[in-house]
């Protein structure tokens, strides 16, 4: 079951898909305890519906794991017969790994509840949906040619999810390119927990997590690390911060569109999604539709970077010597300037200041007759209605 507020209990993940270590004296305790009340360890098989040989490997500890859905029969169990010990919350923050039934690497001192509802959560989730993927067998994958983008991603999964074991290699060929694989058991903790989409995201066409949506705290982090792995800033003629996505239907991409309702939260106007490109494969098999969304008027761009902006220095250095390159000041867009005025005397009175032409023209950076002159203008068409 999907956790609706990103934060993940044991109980979310797939149980038979899933294997657990508790420590070695937790485990002989509650396996003895569960034997105690059933009156033999055939009977307890039999009361919880696993195999004897179940509770003799658990007993035991004849391998260095266990599946989970033994340990959640017995924990459900001991819970009903008011061992609340050794409920699953209890366990959980006492697990020393977790890892996939059958292969993959481990999480040690995994950190039971798992929250992504915060700062490194987002740019996890963030990371997945735009340079990174869960694959068909549930690898998740992030690549970026940015090696600082792919140490942070790391260090955000150990943050929210505890000490991991992953698979990183670089192709020299490709100019660099940095890849990080992690283990099917993060595969599941993003799929099973979170709702994050498994395979290829053309296809699919995944969506932000609502809880991520839910929260404007969030807005930033998970908008910065968008545009540090798929964002392009244009410092030519024609200006602009954009970003662009693909899919297999003849739409824009579920994210993208969630993408600029975000950004126009922080009151940046976006233009799109519009239709940049299609593209045939070589076979003819199938075609995909690349998508785009832009931020282009000056004063936009502006507060895209106050507001949001990259995390890396490059693409920091970019807007600034965009906006540098300005020769005049910011333009009002059609339709803006009085909105605006009206918000800089809001802004005035705030700050316990008069609401002056003087006031009003220092704040916009504009000349006080051009500022009079709208003033007048607006006042003249207030009092006519």
């Amino acid at each position: 079951m999907p956790a609706k507020n990103g934060i993940i209990h044991l109980l979310d993940l797939p149980e038979d898909k899933v294997c657990v270590k508790l420590p070695d004296k937790l485990q002989k305790k509650m396996i003895k305890t569960a034997i105690t009340i059933a009156g033999g360890r055939c009977k307890l098989a039999y009361k919880i519906g696993v195999k004897p040989v179940n509770i003799y490997d658990f007993e035991k500890s004849r391998f260095k794991s266990i599946t989970f859905s033994v340990v959640n029969k017995l924990s459900a169990f001991l819970v009903a017969n008011n061992y609340d010990e050794f409920s699953l919350k209890n366990l959980e923050r006492k697990l020393e790994y977790i890892k996939s039934k059958f292969t993959g690497n481990f999480i040690f001192m995994p950190k039971f509840p798992m929250n992504f509802n915060c700062r490194e959560g987002a740019q996890i989730i963030s990371a997945i949906l735009f340079d990174g993927g869960i694959t068909s067998r549930y690898f998740p994958i992030y690549t970026n040619n940015e090696e600082c983008l792919v140490n942070k991603f790391i260090r955000n999964i150990q943050n929210v999810i505890g000490k991991i074991e992953f698979t990183r290699y670089t192709k020299r060929k490709c100019g660099n390119l940095f890849r990080v694989t992690l283990s099917t058991v993060i595969g599941y903790i993003l799929s099973s927990g979170l709702e994050i989409s498994v395979g290829d995201k053309t296809s699919n066409n995944p969506s932000i997590p609502e809880f991520i949506i839910n929260n404007p705290n969030l807005y930033k982090s998970f908008l910065q690390q968008a545009f540090d792995d798929e964002g392009t800033v244009s410092k030519k003629v024609s200006k602009a911060i954009s970003l662009s996505q693909s899919n297999l239907r003849k739409e824009p991409p579920k994210r993208l569109i969630q993408l600029k309702e975000m950004i126009e939260r922080f009151n940046i106007p976006v233009n799109g999604p519009y239709l940049l490109k299609k593209y045939e494969s070589s076979n003819g098999d199938y075609i995909s539709y690349h998508w785009h969304i832009q931020i282009t008027n000056q004063s936009d761009i502006k507060n895209f970077a106050q507001k949001i902006n990259f995390s890396l220095k490059r693409q920091r250095t970019k807007i600034e010597e965009a906006l540098a390159s300005y020769i005049s000041k910011p333009q009002f867009k059609k339709g803006t300037k009085f909105k605006k005025i009206l918000e800089i005397c809001k802004d005035l009175k705030k700050e316990n200041k008069k609401v002056t032409v003087k006031n009003v023209a220092d704040k916009l950076k504009r000349k006080e007759f051009y500022i009079k002159m709208l003033m007048r203008g607006y006042v003249t068409d207030y009092e006519q209605d």
